[in-house]
């Protein structure tokens, strides 16, 4: 699909053209959205790389210990907090009879 078909078609592009006013040119807000997480994990991975070349510490977090918890796995924490989170909703439940 051309970009031109992606903004409302060449028809309306003509419409457009013939009453004197400009398509609208914004950039759609998904694209907008992306790049900015894109440059917001550019500049997480330099400041890991950054911390593991320089063997610093921020916070008492070095790059060993951002390793560390990238690779835990948070599923059996997850269940238990979720089977103790439905069974506290089921206890709290009282159902009236008629």
């Amino acid at each position: 699909m051309k970009k031109s078909e992606r903004q409302g078609g060449q028809y309306r592009q003509l419409l457009l053209a013939q009453r004197g006013q400009a398509p609208a040119s914004e950039e759609p807000t998904g694209r907008i959205w992306i790049r900015i997480r894109f440059y917001v994990c550019l500049c997480l991975f330099a400041a890991y790389v950054l911390l593991d070349y320089s063997q610093a510490n921020v916070a008492s977090w070095n790059s060993e210990r951002i390793c560390r918890e990238v690779e835990r796995d948070y599923s059996e924490q997850l269940n238990l907090d979720l089977n103790q989170l439905l069974s506290r909703a089921a206890s709290t439940i009282r159902i009236s009879g008629s």
